[in-house]
């Protein structure tokens, strides 16, 4: 039987280790995805990430249970992320863009050129706008949990993601539109 997040992180807050590296496994390679594309940097992301678990490990006793504990982590790596990004001053392409945003009916052939484009397109957007997108197709965020990682209001999140959408399908029109149609939404 799988631990529920809540517990693994009560376990955690009284120093299991075992329960840490369940955490770990679980939640590693969401926020490593998630700090990559925020940041721009895959160099930055692995120890954004290690970063941001090492914080879960060090105050897991002050969760106070008013968000998810998914919530609360994307939190701390969105924080973590934006700071790289700052300290980096520079933008990068290498963002890499799961299969999930890619809607069905396409075929393989456009779905990777639709890839490749809503890739560069992402790069394009302000990391605030692409968070949002983000969380929402990668990681199944309600509007409301991406309102408190952000720290902002959820009509912020709503705005923030019509202007996405906006701004990528601006991005990627083209004469057949029925592609990135589909994969937006």
């Amino acid at each position: 039987m799988q631990q529920t997040d809540e517990a693994l992180l009560a376990a955690i807050a009284q120093g299991d280790m075992g329960a840490f590296e369940i955490f770990h496994r679980r939640y590693f390679p969401r926020v490593m995805r998630f700090a990559a594309r925020v940041a721009e940097s895959q160099d930055a992301a692995e120890e954004i990430a290690n970063d941001a678990l090492m914080t879960v490990w060090r105050t897991a006793d002050r969760f106070e249970g008013r968000s998810k504990v998914s919530t609360w982590i994307f939190g701390i790596a969105y924080r973590m992320s934006l700071k790289a990004r700052q300290k980096a001053g520079r933008r990068r392409n290498d963002v890499e863009l799961d299969e999930e945003l890619i809607g069905g009916g396409v075929d393989e052939a456009e779905a990777v050129i639709l890839k490749t484009d809503l890739a560069g397109a992402m790069e394009q957007l302000r990391p605030e706008l692409r968070a949002v997108v983000e969380l929402t197709y990668f990681n199944g965020c309600l509007y409301t949990e991406i309102a408190e990682i952000l720290e902002c209001p959820v009509g912020t999140v709503k705005t923030r993601m019509m202007t996405a959408r906006r701004r990528l399908r601006a991005m990627l029109a083209d004469d057949d539109g029925d592609a990135m149609e589909m994969a937006l939404g």
